[in-house]
């Protein structure tokens, strides 16, 4: 569901962009005109698509096998991004506060958010 509602808000934030901009190319300056939902919506699909490739790292092969891993990832913290979106969320919005952030790609602020809150680094 996560990478569902991620496909329907990156479609809608890029109506109207020019055509060839993907995931990939998000920074700081989308992330400040995402509305709230959309943030959500981002971080969710992100962290939806990072689990299951933690899971598929971990051998999990079909629907059956792949809940049972991620549930054994997330309660043993083996899980790349451990944190609640509501965490990241947060962390990226200070993070784009300084506008010397706002050029850095949003899949990597993430992983420097992700860096940070496992280091305890401020």
């Amino acid at each position: 569901m996560g990478l569902a509602v991620l496909a329907l808000v990156v479609g809608r934030h890029t109506a109207g962009q020019e055509q060839g901009q993907g995931w990939a190319a998000y920074d700081g300056r989308d992330w400040r005109g995402f509305t709230p939902a959309e943030k959500r919506a981002y971080v969710v699909g992100f962290l939806a698509a990072g689990a299951l490739a933690d899971a598929g790292r971990a051998g999990a092969e079909g629907p059956a096998a792949l809940g049972r891993v991620l549930d054994s990832l997330s309660r043993g913290g083996g899980l790349r991004f451990p944190f609640g979106h509501t965490v990241y969320v947060t962390q990226l919005d200070e993070y784009y506060w300084w506008e010397n952030h706002r050029p850095t790609r949003l899949y990597l602020a993430l992983w420097e958010v992700n860096r940070r809150l496992a280091t305890h680094e401020r």
